[in-house]
């Protein structure tokens, strides 16, 4: 049975309440991911500086890596 354009028009209006509420929660997650990185990279600085522990990898350049590969295959 086809639904009425009023009960279709309910139907999506309750989607994008939904969708609305989904899209603030992410908002919020994503926010504090944020923030969290920003406070761990912190503390990564910190460490290296004060402590002196070498917590980062350095990484190479990439024409450095690949010619490592190359010479590893050959």
């Amino acid at each position: 049975m086809e639904k009425s354009p009023d009960q279709r028009l309910l139907e999506l209006e309750a989607k994008v309440k939904l969708l609305e509420k989904q899209k603030a929660s992410l908002e919020k997650k994503l926010e504090f991911s944020d923030k969290k990185v920003i406070i761990f990279d912190m503390m990564i600085d910190i460490a290296e500086e004060e402590l002196k522990i070498p917590i980062r990898k350095k990484s190479l350049p990439q024409q450095l890596t690949d010619s490592r590969l190359s010479k590893k295959k050959g």
